[in-house]
């Protein structure tokens, strides 16, 4: 991973070369643990866990909105590829991103030994850090693949199409009094609004209603009715 994680496998006296008597059959990554099975015969296997503290909502949410803004980091997560410097975008939220002390690490295994590691949790360790995932480290941070790629990829996604620049458009609370007469030269509605004071003006302003009624339009229909409701005479 980093030389701070070798470090702290250091510390733990994992080092390169050393190849415990034991196999790692399976390394399954979660939120804040890796668990590997770790065959010793063919009939014996024992179980270890490497915890590592998964960062909240409130990290992730800041990382992600960093990485968004910088544009060729988040090209490069999108892409599958985990750029270098990475590490500093969690930084800036004084969180490290890879551990850098073997106090970081939780380590449990099911064999009945006492020594911490024990070879099994020396073959898992070694495994972690041989794994060819990128992004790894983020499922153990608490952001699987999957997960980080669709946060970054919707937030990418708002930043493109959200409010675009003024283009001179006038808002609905500019047009309200002139709704009908508003829009560009030649507008159906402005060769059709009617004279000022008009008082069966509404029906006019609205485009030609098809719908008729044994064939009378149902605009002819209404005009009797509004008269009759604005007490104008037939």
């Amino acid at each position: 991973m980093t030389d701070g994680f070798r470090r702290a496998l250091d510390e733990l006296g994992v080092h390169k070369g050393l190849v415990p008597p034991c196999t790692v059959d399976t390394l399954t990554l979660g939120p804040g643990a890796a668990v590997a099975r770790v065959r010793v015969t063919r009939q014996r296997f024992y179980e270890v866990r490497i915890g590592l503290p998964a960062f909240g909502k409130q990290v992730w949410t800041a990382v992600v909105a960093a990485v968004v803004a910088d544009e060729p980091t988040r090209t490069a997560l999108l892409d599958g590829r985990v750029p270098d410097g990475i590490d500093r975008f969690f930084a800036a939220e004084q969180v490290p991103l890879f551990p850098e002390a073997a106090w970081e690490l939780s380590l449990d295994c099911t064999c009945p030994g006492t020594r911490v590691p024990c070879d099994h949790l020396v073959a898992g360790l070694i495994a972690l850090e041989a794994d060819a995932d990128p992004f790894a480290i983020f499922t153990l941070r608490g952001r699987d693949r999957a997960t980080l790629l669709e946060e970054i990829g919707r937030q990418a996604g708002a930043r493109v199409t959200g409010p675009a620049a003024d283009d001179g458009t006038p808002g609905l609370d500019e047009v309200m009094d002139d709704f009908f007469g508003w829009g560009p030269a030649g507008d159906v509605t402005n060769r059709r609004r009617p004279p000022a004071g008009d008082p069966l003006g509404l029906l006019d302003e609205v485009p030609p209603l098809k719908a008729t009624v044994d064939g009378t339009s149902v605009t002819a229909l209404l005009r009797p009715l509004y008269r009759a409701i604005t007490g104008q005479e037939k």
